[in-house]
């Protein structure tokens, strides 16, 4: 079956059920007659979008996951990498059925509904109605993805979405490199300075998460000017960072083109990039290695202060995580499972490697890190230090004394000792993490004047961290 599949794959099966029709009759389909010739009939049109069936009828099992939904097909833009870039003009489905949906997916608790629009802005008014219309029924659960193009972002949009609540909506932005001469190759010109600007504008919202997205591979990209790439983007800190590999889709304009750049890649779908003319297949393996450290330590968003040090000690961000992925490598980590509680172990033993690296500081920041995302009833041995064993009785007596708890905790006030150890945890750290983590500044990490206690409250779904006078 060649192009859109519902109307060719339902005349199909209506043909296999004996209902009328022959072979030759549904477009779209391609297929051996009896004499074992290949025949090839009339192209299915594109569907009207009015048209399209509703899977969704029945949410029975899929009330709590990730659906995916589809509001127009086409895309305005000609990316070489993609199929889209061979179709003409975009359709969309009717916008009061789009959002009546909405309302179902809210109604039904979905957790996230991530559309597959190409470019869901391709169309100012129509993007910004369905935002409109899920900020007005946000019942505070469901989360909306969209793949939107930064330079079809205009300031009204962004006026709109500052209303929006926190968690609700996310942004995937393919940035695909920073490089000029990568990006008008395959015709996806703008500038990253003009994607820097709108992605800068949106993070000043403070309520929109935002995925970016580089692509290893690409013509005339070598491997330093990826790693500017990737400097380029995680500088700009989005919640996440995702590294993705060429595929030579058949059909698109690098698959055409791809001996001409000097693009080598597997033969069998999904077609994906093993080296280029720029880019050695070692080289290809080690941008593959990085982007499993990107995803275990950058997006895991669980080693926000521990990276952020570590990014010091190194002459860059991809300078670090090349030097990471090579670590792992050198010692078989990659050949095996590790649980959640290994990927921290693992960066204090990454960082010992390292004489410009202090690592006291690494296993503070770690501990903090820890702290701040995992609901503890015991410290790990790997995090116990001579300062948190010199105040642990210290700190088991503050949380028993009632004032205390009123003047910082007046929410456990009423709570029994027994149940605020579950629920509260005071910290002593030698150095000034808590400046940093509150600074964004990890560059002057020194040694405390005063002890540097942090009162951590689980009580709630977000850990509340508050600085003490110990």
């Amino acid at each position: 079956m060649e192009g859109e599949g519902e109307e060719t794959w339902n005349e199909y099966l209506d043909y296999l059920a004996g209902k009328g029709g022959t072979l030759e009759q549904i477009n779209g389909l391609i297929y051996k007659n009896a004499e074992g010739m290949i025949v090839k009939n009339k192209p299915r049109q594109p569907l009207d979008l009015e048209y399209l069936p509703f899977v969704y009828d029945s949410l029975d099992g899929l009330e709590h996951k990730i659906i995916y939904y589809e509001a127009s097909r086409g895309c305005p833009f000609r990316c070489q990498y993609c199929l889209s870039s061979i179709e003409h003009g975009v359709r969309f489905a009717p916008l009061e059925r789009v959002k009546e949906h909405m309302t179902y997916f809210i109604e039904k608790r979905v957790k996230q509904v991530k559309f597959v629009d190409r470019t869901f802005n391709a169309k100012r008014q129509y993007a910004m109605e369905i935002w409109q219309h899920i900020m007005a029924i946000d019942d505070g659960y469901t989360n909306f993805h969209f793949e939107i193009a930064a330079e079809l972002l205009t300031d009204e949009m962004i006026a709109l979405l500052k209303d929006a609540r926190p968690g609700l909506i996310q942004f995937e932005i393919g940035v695909q490199s920073t490089n000029q001469l990568v990006l008008d190759t395959i015709m996806r010109p703008m500038p990253f300075a003009d994607i820097k600007e709108v992605v800068l504008k949106i993070k000043a919202l403070g309520n929109i998460h935002q995925h970016l997205d580089l692509i290893a591979g690409l013509p005339y990209e070598d491997y330093a000017s990826f790693g500017r790439s990737f400097n380029d983007v995680i500088s700009l800190r989005p919640e996440q960072f995702q590294l993705g590999f060429l595929k030579l889709l058949k059909g698109s304009g690098l698959r055409q083109k791809a001996e001409e750049y000097g693009l080598i890649y597997k033969v069998e779908p999904p077609y994906e990039i093993l080296y280029t003319k720029d880019v050695s297949y070692k080289e290809m393996l080690l941008l593959h290695d990085i982007e499993e450290m990107l995803e275990r330590y950058y997006n895991s968003e669980r080693f926000q202060n521990s990276l952020e040090y570590l990014f010091t000690r190194f002459e860059s961000p991809f300078k670090c995580f090349e030097a990471l992925a090579k670590f792992w490598i050198q010692k078989d980590y990659d050949k095996v499972q590790h649980n959640k509680m290994a990927y921290y172990y693992k960066l204090i033993e990454f960082a010992e490697e390292f004489e410009n690296i202090n690592s006291e500081i690494v296993k503070e920041m770690i501990r903090l890190d820890y702290l701040l995302h995992e609901h503890i009833s015991e410290m790990p041995v790997a995090f116990e230090t001579l300062e948190r064993e010199r105040f642990k009785d210290h700190h088991t007596l503050m949380l028993k004394d009632d004032s205390f708890i009123e003047k910082y905790v007046p929410n456990l006030l009423d709570k029994a000792p027994r149940h605020r150890y579950r629920l509260a945890l005071l910290e002593t750290f030698k150095y000034n993490v808590w400046e940093a983590h509150c600074n964004r500044d990890y560059t002057q990490i020194e040694v405390s004047e005063v002890p540097n206690c942090i009162l951590f409250d689980y009580s709630s779904q977000t850990v509340k961290c508050t600085s003490i006078v110990s």
